[in-house]
């Protein structure tokens, strides 16, 4: 298994209120956080949410449930603070993580950021978008071409930090050697639609993966970079041995 981080703050926004986490033990853990909220704030809520699930232990007998109440404990202590501290009165952060545990991926997901599975040149995604655009689509009102262009795009419907309760979508799907899983905060797929992310991955499968993870980024700033900018690229081929670059 090999990966590699993209983080940029994009062309708009002053600051970087993404955050990421990679840990190697005991088992591979991923995620990627956009922060939301006043001066700072934003940045605050995803480091919180990224640091909660660095120092959390999860049983491995139950995957799921243990993921699903560490999101929680994040919610809980990130919604504290805000209660604590008027300065944060609002801020919250999107949350996508995945472990990978006997060639599985076990997945905990609140916000629009996302977890992609690449396999066999087909981008699927994993992670349903706790968003307002998403909703129109289940209920029929608009089409995913009309959501991608839709005003209210960014408005999400849950974040971490934001209530006391939360609902934590949390899943488990099997991996093979040659999958890709990407995970991203929305300036990467508010900016390029999903065909054209599958596209990228699809021309570049047999480069090295360093040469291919910059070019998501690249593009999205070419088309204006309008947010930030945060992805961790990961290619099993093995679930021994482990590269790390960092690029952005």
């Amino acid at each position: 298994m090999e990966y590699v981080v993209y983080t940029n703050k994009g062309k708009v926004r002053p600051e970087n209120e993404d955050s990421y986490l990679i840990k190697e033990t005991p088992y591979p853990l991923f995620a990627v956080a956009d922060g939301m909220g006043g001066h700072q704030a934003g940045e605050v809520a995803s480091q919180l949410a990224v640091k909660f699930l660095e120092s959390a232990e999860f049983d491995y007998q139950d995957i799921l449930e243990s993921i699903r109440l560490t999101i929680e404990g994040a919610n809980r202590e990130i919604y504290n603070k805000c209660m604590l501290d008027s300065s944060y009165t609002g801020m919250g952060t999107t949350l996508s993580m995945g472990i990978i545990y006997e060639n599985r991926l076990y997945i905990g997901h609140v916000g629009d950021s996302r977890i992609y599975l690449i396999r066999d040149n087909e981008l699927i995604q994993l992670t349903t978008d706790h968003s307002l655009v998403n909703e129109l689509i289940v209920n029929k009102q608009i089409t995913r071409q009309e959501a991608f262009n839709h005003p209210q795009k960014n408005i999400i419907t849950q974040a971490l930090g934001t209530s006391d309760e939360l609902k934590v979508e949390i899943k488990e799907i099997g991996l093979f050697s040659g999958d890709i899983l990407l995970f991203s905060t929305d300036g990467l797929h508010d900016m390029l639609c999903s065909d054209e992310i599958n596209d990228i991955f699809a021309k570049y499968k047999d480069k090295d993966l360093e040469q291919v993870s910059s070019i998501p980024g690249d593009e999205t700033l070419k088309k204006g970079g309008k947010d930030n900018i945060t992805y961790i690229v990961i290619r099993i081929q093995s679930l021994q041995g482990q590269r790390y670059t960092i690029m952005g």
